[in-house]
């Protein structure tokens, strides 16, 4: 049996968490320019605010129902998604962290009076340690235990917590929930199935698996079995290494001189460093990048890219160097710049490293 634990409203949550004042009142989270909702609290969802709307067509009516508006925190969102996680791994043995707010927790060897049990205990476990309320799904697969997290999430009765193993409890949950929610389903292959007539989970249980297979290849296979009862996707305790590594950001301010820009793209290289070391892994190639805002007509329009390779290595005085040094001949001052980032790429692990003898210890 399987658990995905998922945390409510995850941006909206992190801001709540400084900010209890906002507990019970509308809540939106742009995106990192600002352009539009990327996350909304309950109270949001229900004064009718869209997903992914922009915010000049809607900016009247957020202010009108005095709807709380945050800026995306991206490096607050990682740390607080590290608490969550650190959190799992501290009360189940294993744990996969499948997204920023996401983990299938493994429940093997429990009755289900246990399961809920200990997934009660966790839930109100969890909310002391982070304050970030989350939603309990349990199931025999990864495809089932979503659709059970979704359940507990929709229903204030299960308290946040529910398990879907009886085979008619199952039958009755899959029969209402329309086939495009489905866990790898999406808008294009949800349009074919309706017009086979495939219109919600249970239709596609009981849907023929060669047709299935024909038509939809080895994933959708997958889906119908997972549905069955039959586990078909693995827990992956150590998630696949990264082929390339981003860190990128629009400004908060519109950004003329080349400072700025070095500061800006110091602490991008920063970051994306980090997650370097933490895959164990070098680069030898990097992408560096900064352009306009290409929306705004008006202005003059500039992009300027390099693309950098070296020794592989992870040792950032020697990134941050290579970068400034390369962009700089584009740079073009007085430009309106919004964005900067840079990429790594040719990602190798750390334990293929071949070195010489006159290098700097310190940067091995």
């Amino acid at each position: 049996m399987l658990a995905l634990a998922d945390c409510n409203n995850f941006y909206v949550s992190c801001e709540r968490v400084f900010r209890p004042e906002l507990e019970n009142k509308p809540v939106v989270v742009l995106s990192n320019n600002d352009g539009c909702i990327i996350a909304r609290s309950n109270e949001s969802k229900a004064l009718g605010i869209p997903m992914g709307a922009p915010v000049f067509q809607i900016e009247k009516q957020l202010n009108r129902q005095r709807v709380n508006i945050f800026s995306s925190n991206y490096p607050l969102y990682g740390e607080m998604s590290d608490r969550v996680m650190n959190t799992f791994e501290a009360s189940v043995p294993k744990v996969e962290r499948y997204s920023i707010d996401e983990a299938f927790l493994e429940l093997s060897g429990r009755n289900e009076e246990e399961r809920l049990v200990e997934c009660r205990e966790l839930k109100g476990r969890f909310s002391r340690r982070t304050g970030i309320p989350i939603s309990i799904g349990i199931a025999p697969t990864k495809t089932l235990a979503k659709v059970a997290n979704h359940h507990a999430k929709r229903h204030s009765e299960c308290g946040g917590v529910f398990e879907l193993s009886d085979s008619q409890k199952c039958d009755e949950i899959l029969g209402v929930t329309p086939v495009e929610e489905l866990w790898g389903i999406g808008c294009r292959t949800g349009i074919k199935l309706r017009r086979a007539g495939i219109t919600t989970a249970l239709d596609l249980k009981h849907a023929d698996i060669h047709w299935i297979r024909r038509e939809f290849t080895v994933t959708g296979m997958r889906t119908v079995l997972e549905l069955r009862g039959e586990p078909c996707i693995e827990l992956e305790m150590e998630p696949p290494a990264k082929q390339t590594i981003c860190s990128a950001k629009s400004f908060g301010q519109i950004i003329k001189e080349w400072d700025p820009l070095v500061s800006a793209l110091t602490a991008y290289l920063t970051q994306a460093v980090d997650k370097l070391r933490r895959q164990k892994a070098l680069t030898s190639v990097m992408q560096v990048f900064a352009h306009t805002n290409r929306h705004r007509r008006d202005d003059p329009q500039h992009a300027c890219s390099v693309l950098l390779e070296f020794p592989s290595t992870d040792y950032l005085p020697e990134l941050v160097c290579r970068a400034v040094q390369g962009l700089r001949p584009h740079f073009q001052e007085g430009m309106r710049y919004q964005k900067a980032g840079v990429i790594l790429m040719e990602l190798i692990p750390r334990s293929r490293r071949i070195g010489n003898l006159w290098e700097d210890p310190e940067q091995l």
